[in-house]
């Protein structure tokens, strides 16, 4: 038998017809509540014990269905002391920390975006291998000019909630990283912007001249395995377990690392994501998380103030 919690977010009031289907699901399993805790008007947390391990995966779907049908998320994990004191928390950038797709973003000075936006799509959803779907994408991109990463940097827009929730992680003392398919210039600069304490990303080429874009990337590509690898790579480096680690995305090349690490939430993520991932969260602020790890409303605010 295992302790667990399910945590309960609505976008607005939680109301009792979304509850319900929640309770209905438990009492058909056989399970139990021990007990639901608020976190806010629109969050709430429910312990229960599983009779067995087998019962998990039964239970997701169901909350998956409900999910869907009542517009809710409803996040499982075992009740632990890592729930909370997560030591390291690593991030993808496009689509995560930021709204945007960078690729995309300069594919717009090449006249090439919906080229590249075509193929990310499909690398996104897991339909084309990352690492070659990277190749195309940046071969379109050449003669763009090299100075285009600084040119973007006032249209990138952090995604709402970045800021709080990073500010109370790094307050309580965890370890931050972005873990990009991405571009290392912008992952650096929102390295900055953030306050993390590591950044991995793809580095372009570029040419002889320092003028342009070469269409061609440089070193080990940044790919669902790499990620993978630098979480744990980080991990042993800080000498963090990666039981008290999580990882946060929303592509098909964020799910080895959702996977590898002690707990994994995909944001906002395309539907096949969101069915594999160990949690979703459809929200429109990142610090929503801080629910997920235990935090409630008061406790965010005193921790932001």
């Amino acid at each position: 038998m295992a302790d667990y919690v399910a945590t309960i977010i609505s976008q607005t009031i939680l109301v009792e017809a979304q509850r319900t289907p929640w309770t209905a699901a438990l009492k058909e399993l056989g399970i139990e509540t021990a007990r639901v805790v608020s976190l806010s008007d629109r969050a709430e947390d429910h312990y229960f014990t599983l009779p067995t391990e087998d019962t998990f995966a039964t239970l997701k779907n169901a909350a998956n269905t409900i999910c869907v049908a009542q517009r809710v998320d409803i996040c499982l994990q075992k009740d632990t002391v890592h729930r909370k004191d997560k030591r390291l928390v690593v991030f993808d950038m496009d689509s995560t920390l930021i709204q945007q797709e960078v690729i995309d973003m300069i594919a717009a000075y090449a006249d090439v975006e919906n080229q590249v936006s075509t193929i990310t799509a499909l690398a996104m959803n897991g339909e084309i291998d990352f690492n070659e779907s990277l190749r195309r994408r940046v071969s379109l991109l050449e003669g763009v000019p090299a100075t285009v990463f600084e040119s973007l940097k006032p249209e990138i827009r952090i995604t709402p909630g970045a800021r709080e929730l990073c500010a109370v992680l790094k307050k309580q003392g965890c370890t931050l990283a972005v873990l990009s398919g991405g571009f290392i210039p912008l992952a650096n600069w929102l390295k900055g912007q953030l306050g993390l304490d590591y950044a991995f990303a793809n580095t372009l080429e570029i040419s002889e001249d320092g003028t342009a874009l070469t269409g061609k990337v440089l070193g080990t590509i940044v790919n669902a395995e790499r990620k993978a690898h630098l979480l744990r790579e980080i991990a042993e480096q800080e000498s963090i377990e990666l039981r008290a680690t999580m990882a946060v995305g929303d592509g098909a090349n964020d799910l080895v690392m959702m996977h590898a690490a002690g707990y994994g939430i995909a944001f906002n993520a395309k539907p096949i994501v969101q069915q594999r991932a160990p949690a979703r969260l459809n929200a429109t602020s990142l610090q929503d998380i801080l629910y997920i790890l235990g935090y409630s409303h008061d406790q965010q605010v005193a921790l932001l103030a």
